[in-house]
């Protein structure tokens, strides 16, 4: 995914696929290009730091 569009989803609150399983973006790291993201309705699962290449 281009880091544009993932900019773009997480400021509209927007999921994202990753691994074939739907996450929710917490942040992004414009320098790094590289979100953080959590599991859709996990509470307690640590966050993890993607690259936007990575994501779908």
């Amino acid at each position: 995914m281009k880091f544009e569009r993932l900019e773009a989803l997480y400021h509209g609150h927007g999921p994202v696929h990753y691994k074939g399983e739907l996450y929710d973006i917490a942040d992004v790291n414009k320098s790094k290009q590289t979100a953080q993201i959590s599991r859709v309705g996990s509470m307690l699962e640590p966050l993890k730091v993607v690259k936007a290449s990575e994501l779908e």
